[in-house]
């Protein structure tokens, strides 16, 4: 993949005071929001888009590490376990302790999830529709800290802890160790996705957030280097294009604009194009292609995740309206077609 240069603005949110020891970050689509667990105070707060900041979860029994939204249930690392509560009034509605030491970073693939033990160089899988949980990979090597589901390269990547801390991918299901590349950055904590397929990390040595190819043939990018304190457990919003970061080291959050990211959805070689109309929408949108018979369409995000399928009919209408705000590539591999599309 190349390396696509992008403009970048980092908007330093100075509040303080509202936050206390910020973990991690969590950006939800849906509640136009974002989540940030605080390790000082045992709490998880909310930024509103406009930059309002409230409780959301308070008196939690320990401190909140790596935080993950899975449809609707915001996840969090506590205690050895996972605890999840309810994006619409914060009830508790999912406890399963793991044994861990120190659960650190959290992800999901749309169904599992998938947290680090710092302590143990431990990956847990999780499957919170019955409550279990397996032990994917029983020793990561490095220490493994961050950890983030790519779904276009089909593996999960985990930063890791120390010195030329390390970036490791491992497959899912197995827990085999797929590849592993040493930087020159000190103590990543935190690991995501931007809009252009890239490896973002945070690191506190130097203070930044980096951007890596996922073949790592390139030299990476700086995206953010001035500013940060001990940058923790990141995130992106794929519909305001942010990296969302908190400062564990002064009790600030950080948002960090990338540009570029309309142009970040590559389509398949062979494939032709469409017209949407009108794009950007939030509902019923007229698709300018021939469909005789019902015919498989599929709709995925910026990270390559499956978000919708079904079949188009031959008035080759798409309901948009369930798909939060973002950009998403429609599909329709029997035709050979796709077609950019925006939700507002």
């Amino acid at each position: 993949m190349r390396l696509i240069p992008a403009l970048l603005f980092a908007v330093p949110v100075m509040l303080s005071a509202q936050y206390n020891g910020p973990e991690s970050m969590e950006h939800d689509a849906v509640g136009q929001r974002y989540f940030v667990s605080n390790t000082g105070s045992n709490s998880i707060k909310q930024r509103s888009y406009d930059g309002t900041v409230s409780d959301f979860a308070n008196n939690l029994p320990g401190a909140p590490y790596g935080i993950e939204l899975q449809g609707d249930t915001l996840f969090a690392c506590i205690s050895g376990g996972l605890r999840g509560y309810s994006t619409v009034d914060a009830t508790e509605v999912f406890n399963l302790p793991l044994g861990g030491t120190f659960l650190n970073g959290l992800t999901s693939d749309g169904e599992y999830l998938y947290t680090t033990d710092f302590s143990t160089k431990k990956i847990f899988k999780v499957d919170p529709a019955t409550a279990t949980f397996s032990e994917l990979v029983s020793n990561t090597g490095s220490t493994p800290n961050g950890i983030v589901w790519d779904a276009a390269q089909d593996r999960l990547w985990i930063g890791c802890w120390g010195s030329n801390a390390k970036i490791k991918g491992y497959d899912r299901n197995s827990g085999d160790e797929l590849s592993t590349f040493t930087t020159s950055l000190s103590n990543i904590d935190g690991i995501t996705l931007d809009c252009l397929g890239r490896i973002l990390v945070s690191s506190w040595s130097p203070a930044r957030v980096s951007a890596f190819e996922n073949t790592f043939t390139a030299a990476p990018v700086t995206v953010v280097g001035t500013g940060l304190s001990s940058p923790a457990d990141i995130d992106f919003d794929e519909v305001n294009h942010m990296v969302c970061i908190p400062n564990s080291g002064n009790n600030t959050v950080t948002l960090a604009e990338v540009e570029g990211c309309t142009t970040a959805i590559s389509t398949a070689a062979g494939y032709g194009s469409f017209e949407v109309c009108p794009n950007p929408g939030t509902g019923i949108l007229e698709l300018g292609v021939a469909v005789i018979v019902p015919t498989p369409f599929l709709i995925f995000n910026t990270r390559g995740i499956l978000v919708a399928s079904g079949q188009l009919t031959p008035n080759a209408q798409l309901d948009i309206s369930k798909l939060a705000p973002g950009l998403y590539l429609l599909d329709v591999p029997d035709l050979r077609l796709s077609a950019k599309i925006v939700r507002q």
